[in-house]
């Protein structure tokens, strides 16, 4: 996982040593890193290349012999000679054939009358493996027999590969004897022209002189080759984490686990066992991590591991001066302390952007965390109580505010509880003024933690709890917003603050949420009746958040409120109080009759934000304008709103933005039909809202995932039916009725139909009323309801030149008004009006560059052709079925696809002509006024055959519903004019 790089580097090498060019490859990591696991694959690919694998491993047991990798080596190798050479002949893997002390060790003269100096010859001439003998060094000088001894040993390993090549494997180096290190330098200077490959492995945190010689004298040779690991990618973290756990972390756990390990697979794996309990920065080391670490951290000196403890507590990082003055130390005694750590890989050499040099830190925070256990309660106390006083004393303490805070709260309860709550929320503010939203509102929270031990007033603790709220508005987490708001509102109430009341309730300005809306107008309400009733900025404000929460359910308050909000905040003359007022203004006017309001609301938000370099300004007013103009229908103009408002989400750093830029993409790609890329935007939408756990975000997001499986009939994961939700969004309920008729669950469907009234713009928020009015239209005509058609179809056509879609958080963009229009007027049997209306919104939506509704328009218009059935209707039907059903397949619209290949099968004579004898019957089961459901039940076939029968009836007795078929069966099926009727 996460290591195809490597691979390719290794396959590489390994192919060339097959080819003859003998290779040395260098594999180095920290513990954990997988540089085994690689190893295990490396073998795997050079089995298919039709090498053989032999592995040898180091250890750091007392008592292995001299060159004991080696001996594993060529014992396994021995051991294959017997078997059968080709591809795979011979994987010896760890532990295969390993001798251990006394196992097979000759001893000092035991192979000396062997005059090759153990290597023996096989028939046919053929070098063959006979183990390693270690020479009696009395017998030859030193330096001329480690020569015959490598000599041996290469001649070995260059016989075993002349014929298919072979991968030797050399596991944890680092723990190797120094005579079997020369050895492999010799074997790296003598390999080019064997078939041999050499993978040596060692860990790069517990090098000692000897192989940091080693590598030293490799570093020159032209077939070495250094691979090194490093942490997996956050990402792949995520992908380790599921496949232990059998389930996806949420990214905030996956995000704390990469932080902890740094990637280390093993630390990951480790840290995959607690996830089912705690989770993410709170876990509890595991035993077999802490076992790990602290077998590195027992190899330190005593004093060493005294101050990489006393570090380990004040942070990552290591700042020697800074640790001395709180350890009460000498900075040379820390300083050797900390070599001695670097060179044992506990620290690790970093730079130090602060101080313009290089500094120290852990190599890995579980490290860290390790080092951490060793020290007291009371001493963990002090070293941050004198840390934090060390670090106000310098001349930078106000570029490390962060840093004292974080001291001092570590130092509670022995600390200074005040002085901590005062830091805290100085870097918090500083947090809040560099964007970092989440960091401020830890700080702020960890400051209301403590407020009380600091012995604040009531309205300090307010001031802190607002602030909070404010970050956590910022930062997306509406549910604790709402928490810390209300907390802060019962502190106000009982300082009889009606003022604060009302700027508590302020801070979810520009967020809209079912959970919180009743609840911000009641807060409204109690603050302006608290408030003088005369022209003020808080009362300007006041009054547009009171406009602002009821939009949904009082249209008309909404309007009035919102007007005297405007004309108050311009006579008082506050910008900030003018922009929320027009916020309340786009809101009120967000029903279709104000779309060109709502374009030049946006326009002067817009121009007001940039005079102000305000980005919050300037993504509203592009945000409205993006609604504005798509339901204009002008999508062209809608789109190149996305940029910019990329960009100032990006500078602002807000989820909440960042998920307004993610709508607005979604309902473009939508409509543009890139339906791959929607999926993708939906949802990261849907999952940003989700961890928000803003409804207000999360409804719309379901939503629109919905609509795009109705379009593409893509099957994904199950979908459950939407829970309640606030009762003028019947949009909801009408989406899925849409989505179980797609998944031919009809029944279903009538069921949830039946529950929705035919909607008004009373009854539905006037920002969704021409959605609701086209999804509840097409349901009409899908299930023949004349009653809601011939309402909803005089309450579209004031609007039959608007795109069907949000006046405000646009989501879905459905298309020309044009399309349930004609739909209406076909279920009313108006043909000739219908034909009209779809004409346009084939023409209106091809125009507007939306393909899959172009395609839609241009369906229903042959099946409105093929009914009316004059002359030359049934020609243009085919050719428009045609035409929709590739349009549908090129788009991925598998549904409709489908349907226009079964209405251009109908149209092309295949089934044309008499009824067959079974739409006979199913004509006769629906004059008796069954259902499609109790037809398909009585006729032992599924209810889609059944509609497609149906269907198939209506065109060819040219009938518009199901009551036209009772009449014709009750009236004996006579033939129609042109010959067709009954067999």
């Amino acid at each position: 996982m996460g290591r195809e790089q490597e691979l390719a580097r290794i396959e590489d090498r390994l192919g060339a040593a097959s080819g003859g060019a003998g290779q040395v490859l260098l594999l180095a990591g920290e513990p954990g890193v997988g540089k085994s696991r690689l190893a295990e694959q490396a073998a795997a690919l050079a089995a298919r290349l039709g090498m053989r694998c032999c592995w040898g491993r180091a250890t750091d047991e007392e008592g292995n012999p001299a060159y004991w990798p080696f001996r594993q080596v060529l014992r396994a190798l021995e051991q294959s000679e017997g078997a059968q050479d080709g591809p795979g002949g011979a994987q010896d893997g760890p532990g295969g054939a390993q001798d251990g002390p006394g196992g097979a060790q000759d001893g000092p003269g035991g192979g000396q009358d062997r005059p090759e100096g153990g290597r023996g010859r096989a028939e046919g001439g053929r070098d063959r493996p006979a183990g390693l003998v270690v020479p009696d060094f009395g017998a030859m000088n030193e330096a001329e027999s480690r020569f015959r001894l490598f000599e041996d040993v290469s001649g070995l390993l260059a016989a075993g590969a002349e014929k298919d090549g072979l991968l030797v494997v050399l596991d944890d180096l680092h723990w190797a004897d120094e005579a079997s290190l020369r050895l492999l330098v010799y074997l790296a200077r003598g390999a080019a022209a064997a078939r041999l490959a050499v993978l040596a492995i060692y860990r790069d945190t517990e090098i000692g002189e000897p192989l940091r010689r080693t590598l030293a004298a490799l570093a020159g040779e032209a077939s070495v080759t250094r691979v090194r690991l490093t942490g997996l990618a956050e990402s792949e973290v995520g992908d380790l984490l599921a496949g232990v756990t059998g389930w996806p972390s949420p990214e905030p756990v996956v995000g704390a686990v990469s932080r902890r390990t740094r990637g280390n697979p093993f630390f990951v794996t480790e840290l995959a066992r607690l996830l089912g309990g705690e989770q993410g920065d709170e876990a509890e080391l595991p035993a077999g991590v802490r076992d790990a670490v602290r077998g590195r951290l027992d190899r330190l000196s005593a004093w060493c591991g005294q101050v990489v403890s006393a570090a380990a507590v004040l942070g990552s990082a290591v700042d020697p001066p800074a640790l001395a003055a709180a350890a009460g130390w000498e900075v040379a005694e820390v300083l050797d302390a900390l070599d001695e750590a670097a060179a044992a890989g506990i620290l690790t050499t970093a730079r130090d952007a602060r101080a313009g040099g290089t500094g120290s830190r852990f190599g890995h925070d579980l490290i860290r965390e390790a080092a951490r256990l060793e020290v007291g309660t009371a001493q963990r106390l002090t070293l941050h109580r004198r840390m934090a006083e060390h670090l106000i004393g310098r001349v930078d303490a106000a570029d490390r505010t962060s840093e004292v805070a974080f001291h001092l709260l570590e130092s509670l309860p022995a600390g200074d509880a005040g002085l901590a709550v005062a830091w805290a929320e100085r870097a918090a503010e500083q947090a809040m003024a560099q964007l970092a939203w989440e960091e401020a509102a830890a700080l702020y929270g960890r400051a209301v933690a403590v407020a009380a031990d600091a012995a604040l007033s009531g309205p300090d603790r307010c001031r802190l709890l607002l602030a909070r709220a404010r970050a956590q508005v910022r930062a997306y987490d509406m549910v604790e917003a709402r928490r810390s708001l209300l907390a802060a509102v019962d502190l106000a109430r009982e300082a009889g603050d009606a003022r604060t009341v009302g700027e508590a309730a302020m801070i979810m300005e520009g967020v809209s949420d079912f959970v919180w809306d009743d609840v911000g107008a009641a807060l409204y309400a109690e603050a302006l009746a608290g408030i003088p009733e005369r022209d003020s900025v808080l009362r300007a404000r006041l009054l547009a958040q009171y406009a602002v929460s009821h939009a949904w359910s009082s249209p008309g308050e909404a309007e009035t409120r919102s007007a005297e909000a405007l004309a108050m905040a311009e006579r008082v003359g506050d910008r900030r109080a003018v922009k929320e007022a027009l916020r309340a203004r786009q809101l009120a006017r967000s029903g279709p009759d104000g779309v060109t309001d709502r374009l030049a609301l946006g326009d002067r938000m817009l121009a007001m934000g940039e005079a102000d370099r305000d980005d919050d300004a300037v993504l509203w007013g592009r945000l409205w304008r993006f609604d504005a103009l798509a339901q204009l229908g002008r999508l062209d103009r809608a789109e190149a709103e996305l940029a910019p408002i990329d960009v100032v989400a990006r500078r602002l750093r807000s989820p909440l933005t960042r998920w307004h830029a993610l709508r607005c993409r979604a309902a473009i790609a939508l409509a543009r039909g890139r339906f791959d890329d929607a999926v993708v935007l939906g949802e990261q939408a849907l999952e940003l809202s989700r961890r928000a756990g803003h409804e207000g975000a999360l409804v719309p997001s379901h939503a629109f995932l919905l609509n795009l499986r109705i379009l593409t009939g893509s099957s994904g994961e199950p979908i459950d039916a939407p829970g309640p939700v606030n009762p003028g969004i019947v949009v909801v309920p009408a989406i899925w009725a849409s989505f179980l008729v797609a998944a031919g669950r009809r029944e279903e469907a009538r069921q949830v139909y039946r529950t929705l009234q035919p909607p008004t713009s009373s009854s539905v928020p006037p920002f969704l009323l021409v959605a609701v009015l086209a999804l509840i239209t097409e349901l009409a005509a899908e299930f023949g309801d004349r009653e809601t058609a011939a309402r909803t179809y005089p309450a579209m056509m004031p609007y039959a030149d608007l795109f069907a879609c949000g006046g405000a958080g646009v989501i879905t963009i459905h298309g020309s008004m044009r399309l349930p229009l004609g739909r209406a007027a076909a279920t009313l049997g108006r043909l000739d009006d219908a034909v009209r209306h779809l004409r346009a919104a084939a023409e209106v939506n091809e125009r507007a560059g939306t393909p899959p509704m172009a395609a839609f328009s241009r369906y229903e218009l042959a099946r409105v052709l093929a009914r009316r059935r004059r002359p030359g209707d049934r020609d243009e039907a085919a050719a428009l079925a045609e035409s929709a059903g590739a349009a549908a397949g090129e788009l991925g619209m598998a549904p409709l696809r489908e349907s226009c290949a079964e209405l251009a099968r109908s149209l092309s004579g295949r089934v044309a002509g008499p009824l067959t004898r079974r739409e006979d019957e199913i004509a006769v089961l629906v004059s008796q006024g069954l259902t499609s459901r109790q037809i398909a039940a009585a006729a032992h076939i599924a209810e889609r055959t059944v509609e497609n029968h149906v269907q198939h009836i209506l065109v060819k007795l040219g009938f518009t519903n199901r009551a036209q078929i009772a009449a014709w069966v009750a009236s004996g099926r006579p033939r129609r004019p042109d010959g067709t009727g009954s067999e």
